[in-house]
């Protein structure tokens, strides 16, 4: 979900998994996409309108990069005020209708403090109620992992309740 450009697809690719849906709304990242994996289903639009249904016990791994603008420190980190915050409900309605082993949500930094960390509490919480063990949330920096940038992004990880 939120697949950009295909970073995250492509990781994980390359980790061994198949791709199933890719779920993106600009129009360019949907081309740059389909350019460099034509064997990807792409869906191009508002999340908010796919049924995610059909897909259930067809996903181990399910990943979302929702938007991170309204948790961003250069943002005006408006939270659930912005609309753009409010994604990570349907990413969570993806956990939920297709209950992957593994759910894997990524974000900003900034998120760990938005609201004196309300804010990811709510999301922890969200992704517990339905049935995953979340691990404590960790920041990773992209040159760490020897990709050419200082990029740091927030994991919250969940695990479908039975399978620790």
């Amino acid at each position: 979900m939120f697949a950009g450009a295909g970073g995250l697809a492509l990781g994980l690719e390359q980790a061994g998994l198949d791709t199933i849906l890719l779920s993106e709304i600009n129009k360019n990242a949907c081309a740059t996409l389909r350019t460099n994996r034509p064997h990807w289903q792409v869906i191009e639009g508002d999340v908010a309108a796919i049924d995610f249904t059909p897909y259930q016990g067809r996903v181990d791994v399910l990943t979302g990069g929702f938007p991170c603008q309204a948790f961003s420190y250069a943002g005006k980190r408006l939270g659930f005020e912005d609309a753009r915050g409010t994604l990570f409900f349907e990413f969570a309605r993806a956990v939920k209708e297709t209950q992957p082993l593994l759910c894997v949500g990524e974000n900003v930094r900034g998120l760990l403090q938005h609201e004196q960390g309300k804010t990811l509490a709510g999301m922890v919480s969200i992704l517990d109620e339905l049935g995953y063990d979340v691990m404590p949330p960790q920041v990773l920096k992209a040159i760490h992992f020897r990709v050419p940038q200082k990029r740091e992004r927030l994991f919250i990880v969940g695990l479908k309740g039975g399978w620790a």
